[in-house]
């Protein structure tokens, strides 16, 4: 029998509802729109916690359109969690007060130097919000870092992004776009000037997301993803996703059994069966196979732990913003 390991991260999409329409997502598509529930959420922190999951990102959708947010990381800070929020920033001066303190990694997406093409990829008029929010970030120290998904459209745009990110003294993350049906869209000379620019200073890029692409991805005869045993996926309506959000072909009523759920035989199939469905030929998303190098070993944990790093270096000791605390 597969013995079942401890997830590290908990994917908590807390609302489909999204002020945004970017053209690389669908979410924002969903009908009909759910928020979790408080009392569902605290519960599950709990018990997502007893199962070994360390940090929790809480997303969606945009997770400032919900009201409960500021409750749903007090209680996870209050657990030990390490938190993460990634926002658009449309309502962030609105709502900084109530997360002040509550955010250890908090993303602001950003997607172009210019409010012409940053609007254009988001489908909506938010690039003045995350500029103006960086400043109102800082002096409540809350120190964003800025999230720059790359695609053949926006990356000659990095240079005055990175700009910003230098003058404020944050990091610019480089997220390579993924492609839900499984070969990777972007072309390598769009990779190589991502890896170019990522040897900057206060620029973090995960060197194993091109690693993984350059192999092809996933493979399903010899299969690299531990989304299932890495982490844990719940969705607005309270059904725990498997094998992932993107690609779920098994949802289950949470109904306060997370815990025996994930002891569940149909999760011990899951992770029997993970990256060897049909849909993982190919497969490169991002968010699961982050966590999934640190359960694979080779090259790709050491390409994942020298960029992360680099990451740490920068930010903790070169830029000297707080580490993230467990209480």
């Amino acid at each position: 029998m597969i013995k079942i390991k401890k997830p590290i991260l908990l994917h908590y999409y807390i609302t489909n509802r999204c002020n945004a329409r970017c053209g690389f997502c669908t979410i924002w598509q969903q009908t009909p729109k759910v928020d979790a529930r408080l009392k569902d959420v605290i519960d599950n922190l709990r018990h997502a916690r007893i199962a070994g999951c360390s940090f929790v990102d809480f997303t969606g959708g945009e997770p400032l359109l919900h009201p409960h947010l500021p409750d749903f990381l007090k209680e996870a800070k209050k657990l030990g969690f390490i938190t993460s929020v990634t926002t658009n920033a449309m309502l962030f001066k609105e709502r900084v007060s109530e997360l002040r303190g509550l955010i250890d990694l908090l993303h602001f997406s950003i997607d172009a130097d210019t409010a012409q093409l940053h609007d254009k990829i988001r489908g909506c008029a938010s690039y003045q919000h995350v500029i103006n929010s960086i400043d109102i970030a800082i002096k409540n120290k809350l120190y964003p870092d800025l999230l720059f998904t790359y695609t053949p459209e926006n990356i000659d745009a990095i240079e005055g992004v990175w700009e910003l990110a230098r003058n404020k003294k944050l990091i610019l993350i480089l997220d390579p776009v993924f492609d839900l049906r499984g070969a990777d869209r972007l072309n390598l000379a769009v990779h190589q000037k991502a890896l170019s620019f990522s040897k900057r200073k206060g620029v973090y890029l995960n060197r194993a997301h091109l690693l993984l692409r350059d192999k092809g991805g996933n493979r399903i005869r010899d299969s690299l993803c531990r989304a299932v045993s890495s982490t844990v996926v719940i969705l607005p309506d309270n059904c725990l996703a498997l094998p992932c959000y993107h690609h779920r072909c098994n949802t289950q009523a949470i109904n306060g059994n997370l815990q025996k759920l994930l002891r569940s035989e149909s999760r011990r199939e899951s992770i029997n069966k993970e990256g060897k469905y049909s849909f993982c030929e190919g497969c490169h998303i991002n968010c699961y196979f982050d966590p999934t190098y640190q359960f694979c070993g080779g090259r790709f944990l050491l390409e994942s732990i020298r960029s992360k790093l680099k990451y740490a270096f920068t930010k903790y000791l070169i830029y000297r913003r707080p580490l993230p605390r467990r209480r």
